[in-house]
């Protein structure tokens, strides 16, 4: 369930980065949305298909949020997901 295109700064997918912190799972899933604030990110995150589902996806159990300035683009909000 992760996304094979998104790659960090470093070229490294969620799935990368959490095997390097030692986090042990079986499915791994993440969302990015650049937003002025958490409810623009959240309502643009439920009304995209793919975001919603993990959103209420039944297979993840754990799921860590991180906020960052993005400058002019506002916030970048991210979700990570695993069981």
């Amino acid at each position: 369930m992760c996304s094979p295109t998104f790659r960090g700064l470093d070229g490294s997918t969620p799935a990368d980065r959490a095997n390097r912190a030692g986090v042990f799972y079986t499915v791994i899933g993440e969302n990015l949305a650049y937003a002025p604030d958490v409810y623009i990110a959240h309502q643009g995150l439920m009304n995209s298909p793919g975001h919603r589902a993990n959103i209420l996806s039944t297979s993840y159990g754990k799921m860590g949020i991180g906020v960052i300035d993005g400058g002019i683009y506002g916030k970048v909000f991210v979700q990570e997901f695993t069981n």
